[in-house]
């Protein structure tokens, strides 16, 4: 009887067995991603991500995850300003130095940091699955280094069809913006592309920096084509500038109070070429060492500060 009821609903049995079993979602293959540290493997997507720079940050934003975590994000407002910060976050403290207890105490699967902070690598990694992703410093063009680093991140939190498609239409929008440029800029004088930093500290941007190679992604060339730092720009005082008065000046927000005051009110400043024949045009705020959000929002500000016309 035993034998017979066996006979009777082993088959069946099996037959469901095998249709289950061929119908079930195959398990997820871990995630791999190479860095400058090695190679991370995650078991999934990563949905808690700490961010340590604000390359970092923008572009898990632009992403479509909030960051769980984030450095300096009081000095984000004044130097990137856009994308805006998430309203709940955990605060590491200052970028060059996060704070490891505030880090833990996030609980993040995903930690972001730049070469800048490789040497403490190991500790991160204690915390969470640690990637080290550097956009500077590293004799790398700005461009496509900030691109294959959103598709890195992209892999790392599960979005790579966000990304595919938010590059698409950012290289559309390069484009139409460099046609735009094209059309505003004043004939016959390139683009200098400069930060105010101190009344002594001015970063004069090179081809490899990142507005540099956004222009260059334009179908335009940046001016000044000098020694550069490892971040792609050349540093020095108002005299660096003395060369390139023959240029169209763009300068980049923010600006100190005291360049406003002290600076542009001097002697030399108002000798430039560019000053005396209104070749001057000013920026918002934007992120020069940013990552691709940054890049697509320069050239953006860019196009409609030629459009609107010069400082007055």
């Amino acid at each position: 009887m035993i034998i017979r009821l066996f006979s009777r609903f082993s088959a069946p049995v099996f037959l469901i067995a095998l249709l289950i079993a061929t119908n079930m979602p195959a398990m997820a293959e871990p995630i791999t991603i190479s860095h400058d540290r090695g190679v991370l493997t995650l078991e999934h997507p990563a949905k808690r991500v700490a961010v340590t720079n604000w390359a970092f940050t923008e572009t898990v934003i632009a992403l479509g995850i909030d960051p769980v975590a984030i450095a300096d994000p009081e000095d984000y407002h004044d130097w990137v300003a856009v994308p805006e910060l998430p309203a709940d976050f955990v605060n590491l403290g200052q970028r060059s130095s996060p704070n490891l207890e505030a880090l833990r105490a996030a609980k993040p699967d995903l930690i972001l940091i730049s070469k800048e902070l490789e040497m403490a690598y190991d500790s991160f990694n204690a915390i969470a699955p640690t990637m080290v992703l550097s956009i500077y410093n590293n004799d790398k063009d700005a461009l496509p280094t900030a691109r294959e680093v959103m598709e890195k991140i992209a892999i790392a939190i599960g979005r790579e069809d966000a990304a595919k498609t938010w590059l698409a239409a950012t290289d559309l929008k390069f484009a139409e913006y460099g046609d735009r440029i094209r059309a505003a800029m004043p004939k016959g004088h390139d683009l200098d592309i400069v930060n105010f930093v101190s009344p002594t500290h001015i970063s004069l941007y090179g081809p490899p920096s990142l507005p540099g190679t956004v222009l260059r992604k334009m179908g335009l060339s940046i001016a000044y084509q000098g020694p550069v730092t490892n971040w792609g720009a050349a540093k020095g005082g108002l005299e660096i500038l003395g060369p390139q008065a023959q240029n169209t000046l763009v300068y980049l927000n923010p600006v100190p109070d005291v360049i406003r005051q002290k600076v542009w009110t001097s002697p030399l400043w108002k000798i430039l070429d560019f000053v005396r024949n209104d070749r001057v045009y000013e920026l918002p705020v934007v992120w020069a060492y940013g990552g691709m959000p940054s890049a697509l929002r320069f050239a953006q500000l860019l196009t409609e500060s030629l459009e609107s016309g010069p400082v007055k």
